[in-house]
Order: structure tokens, then sequence, then C-alpha cells
């Protein structure tokens, strides 16, 4: 195929022609793309999405109240230690925990060894122990608050990740800052109010029998079971400590109406949740079973029959919270409370400005390239222009399929990838022209040995850059990351461009001209 290996010259069709068609979207309007494209087209057919700084939004620093989650933690080993100390007739003052320390006064001096190990066996994290007279002082090892944390923050991103793909939030960007802070933007979300309300919920749903041993009057006098808790919410009730099924095992949560017309969560469990929890309501009929959300009462039905796999949360719930709150347990609860530390709104006028400057600086940098190389090289300054045209398309289409957030860093990336493409062909061109001033006229064999001895140096300032966008990659964060992605992507584009289409074009010309030799217009 006029002396290029057909494969190459497949190749290169195929290449520019996809990059070219999935670049596209991104040079329509918004509301043109919306209106023609089809929605099934819309799933893999699609433009990037721009980020916070090009499209305005909202941008929240979150931080995960950890130590809530410890105190939770050794609240629960509190109530272990309780039932452990009663069942081997050991005497002690009721647990007290503040401040990340669990207080246990024993009386008896000399049960407090075996008191400690049955403390401690109640709880697989390493626990640090310290005496004051009788009294064990239990708290977390250092070790052991590390990998709370480091999970705690892990799981938090995750449900996070969730909670704002559901909202319907295209491409939020959710990274760790630090030891216990999330980084949340949302491009386009003008108003935060209501993802702030959905992640200031912790969801944690959990279903106990109703204690009825002891009145309530009993209870608030300090006559509280062990093993029970005060649950305040619709109604103040007695419940037993110990969990029927937590919101873990739910499959499934959507909103609907019961019999009456009334708003209603519907909730699907998971196998083993289903059986232990039909087991419980088989065994327990007659009684009441309540419903507790992040430590409030929401409602507490009688168990009128065995209840396997399904079931429903009622509470007067209006449909939007019904939603939300369906959403929320589908997402998973966070292991502790978020608090909002930071938040920042961007205007979207600020990123429609970002967004004409930047592709000012774009279009401008790339008019004032093609004007060079047409005039320094003619028609071989064509060809480079041509291949730098499908280079950019080839960026757009790589990062459209990634589904990758452009941002105004994205932007200086392209507009680097532009002048190193160039770079490209003006170092085959030079080594073209030291060929013909060593007296080699024959166009072919100029062609050729232009862009092999070329070749060495472009792969080596193109992998020197590779290299760099690397290192930003996994140095830096958030702007940093989206400029090395692009300028990576640019490496390996330019590549192609620079060394398969140039010499594709100036073979066709070749072919077509058929000249007897080379010029290359200074």
């Amino acid at each position: 195929m006029f002396g290029y290996p057909k494969w190459r010259a497949w190749t290169v069709i195929a290449v520019s022609v996809l990059g070219i068609f999935f670049s596209i979207p991104n040079f329509m309007s918004k509301d043109y793309y919306e209106m023609h494209v089809p929605k099934q087209m819309q799933e893999w057919w699609r433009p990037m999405t721009l980020g916070l700084d090009l499209q305005g939004g909202s941008s929240l620093l979150l931080e995960v109240k950890i130590d809530e989650l410890v105190d939770e933690r050794l609240n629960s080993l509190a109530d272990a230690a309780r039932g452990v100390l009663i069942e081997n007739k050991i005497k002690a003052v009721k647990p007290v925990v503040e401040n990340g320390v669990l207080r246990i006064k024993i009386l008896d001096a000399g049960n407090l060894m075996t008191a400690q190990n049955l403390i401690l066996k109640q709880e697989e994290e390493m626990m640090d122990v310290d005496y004051q007279d009788n009294e064990l002082i239990i708290s977390y090892s250092q070790e052991a608050l590390d990998r709370i944390k480091a999970a705690a923050v892990s799981q938090s991103i995750e449900i996070v990740r969730r909670r704002i793909d559901e909202l319907g939030t295209k491409e939020p960007s959710i990274q760790r800052q630090g030891v216990d802070r999330i980084a949340l933007q949302l491009p386009g979300v003008q108003n935060p109010a209501e993802v702030k309300a959905l992640l200031g919920k912790t969801a944690k749903m959990t279903f106990h029998l109703v204690d009825e041993t002891v009145s309530l009057a009993d209870a608030q006098r300090g006559k509280l079971p062990v093993g029970s808790m005060i649950v305040s919410g619709a109604e103040t009730l007695i419940l037993k400590r110990a969990v029927v099924i937590g919101g873990d095992q739910l499959d499934g949560a959507m909103p609907g109406y019961d019999e009456t017309g009334n708003v209603v969560v519907n909730f699907s469990l998971k196998s083993a949740g289903a059986n232990k929890f039909a087991k419980a309501t088989r065994e327990n009929k007659g009684r009441r079973l309540a419903i507790v959300l992040d430590n409030k009462l929401i409602s507490a039905p009688v168990i009128n029959s065995e209840i396997k796999s399904r079931g429903s949360i009622s509470g007067n719930f209006t449909m939007e919270e019904a939603t939300d709150l369906a959403m929320m347990l589908r997402s998973g609860a966070l292991p502790a409370p978020l608090e909002v530390v930071e938040e920042r709104t961007v205007g979207a006028g600020l990123g429609e400005d970002s967004i004409r400057k930047g592709a000012f600086a774009c279009v401008l940098g790339s008019v004032l390239v093609f004007a060079f190389m047409f005039l320094v090289y003619g028609w071989f300054g064509i060809f480079a222009n041509v291949a730098l045209v499908v280079n950019v398309c080839l960026i757009f289409a790589i990062l459209s399929a990634l589904g990758a957030t452009l941002t105004l860093p994205g932007l200086a990336g392209i507009a680097l990838t532009i002048g190193m493409a160039v770079d490209s062909n003006v170092l085959i061109y030079a080594r073209m022209r030291d060929e013909i001033a060593a007296g080699h006229t024959t166009p072919i064999h100029v062609i050729n040995s232009g862009f092999e001895n070329a070749f060495t140096a472009i792969f080596d300032s193109q992998i020197t850059t590779l290299f760099a966008a690397i290192v930003l990659f996994f140095m830096g964060a958030g702007p940093i990351k989206g400029f090395s992605v692009t300028l990576a992507i640019g490496v390996f584009t330019s590549l192609f461009t620079a060394i398969m289409i140039t010499k594709f074009l100036i073979m066709i010309w070749y072919s077509l001209k058929k000249p007897k030799a080379i010029k290359i217009k200074l």
C-alpha cells in the first residue's frame, strides 16, 4: 500500500477513525447532546465530565468522628464485661466509658487479674491496661487505634461514594485527606444542603426485642437490667441490647405503601439474616420488636407471625423521607458520624470563565503552532498539523472512554501535549534535513532515515515525560493527578501520531506526487 505496510496503514485508519468518533460528544453543546443523542447511545458514547473548577459545584471536607466510634466500641465491651463478671460471680461497680477509656472497679482485689483476663477475651483488638487501686483502666493500644481509624475512614469513603452516586451526582471526587478526613468534590452541585443531610446520618439500623420484665419508671430509677437499654424516639422503651439482626443483613430497601396507604420502607434480607430473623420472630410471637435507627426508636410493632425474608418499616414517613432512608439503608451504615469541617462553593459562572479561558489558551496555542509549522515546513508542516488534530481527538476519546473528569490542570496537560507532539515532528524533519545535507537524494531513503534516526530521541524524551507524569500521579493529589493523567495519555498518543500518522500521510503524498527529491521548507 503505497510503500507503507498494510497492517500499519489499517491500524492508523482504524485508530484515527475511532478516536475522532469517540471525541465528537466533547464538541457538542450539552443541550444538543441530550436532545439528539439516543439515551442508549449516551451510555457508551459520552463526553468527558467537567471537574469542579470547570463547571462549578461544591467542595466539602468531612471529618470521621473516630472518638465516638471508639467510645461506642468501648461501651459494647463494657456491656460484655458486666455480663461476664456477673456470670463468674465477680462483684464490680458499673463500668464507665469516657474519653476513650473504660473504667471498671473490682470490689475484691483478689479477683482483679481474673476480671482483667475475662474482660480482655471479649475484645479481639489489643488493649492497654492500667491500674488505680482496684480499678481497671482499659483502652485500645495505639496499633489497634490506627487499625480502627484506617478501617473506619476506608469504609466511610465507600459508603459516601454509594450515597452520592445514588443521589445522581456524576463523577464525584472522593479522597482521603490526612488521617481521619475525607475531601469530597461535587461538580455541578451548587446547593450541598441535601448532600450534607444524607451524609450527616450514619443510618445504623438494628432490631431489638423489647424488655418487658421491668417498668420504665423502675429502669429510670436505676433498676435497669444487665443487657438492657433505654431508647427514645417514637416512644421511650426498654430494649434488649442484643441485636436480633443489623442493617448489614439487608439485601435491599425501597419506599412504598402499606395496606392503609401509609408510607413505609420495604426491606428484604440476605439468606443468613432471613434465617436468623425467622427464628427470632417465630420464637417471640406476641412480643414487640423494636426498630432502632441511629439510636432513635422508629417503631416497635407486635410480632404476629413469623417473618422470613421480607418486612417493612413504618414511622409516619413522608415519601421523600422514606426514599432517603431506603437509599441510606441500601448504601450501608457509616461506621462513625461525619462532620463537615469546611465547605466551599464554586459558582457556575466561574467554571464557565475557566472553560472559556482554558479553551482560548488551547486554541490560541494550537493556531500559533499550526502557523509556525506551515511557515517553516510547508507541506510537511500540514502533515504534522493533521497528526496534531488527531492527537487531540485521541486524548479526548480516551478520557471519555475512561469516564475521566477533566479539570483546569487537565487542560494544561493537553496544551503541553500539543507542544510535545510538534516537537517530535521537528526532530523527524531535522533528521531528514541531515540526510539531505549528507548528500542522500533518494526520497524514500530520506523519509525512512529521518524517522528511524529521530525515533531514539523522541522515545527518550517521551519516556522521561512519562516518568515525571507517574511520579506526579502517585505523589500528587487532586488537580495534580488530573494533570499527570492527561500528560501520560498525551505521551502515548504523541508517539502514535508523530511516528505512525505523520509517516502515513507523508507516504500518501509521496505515492501521489512521486517527487524526485525531498525539499523541506525553512
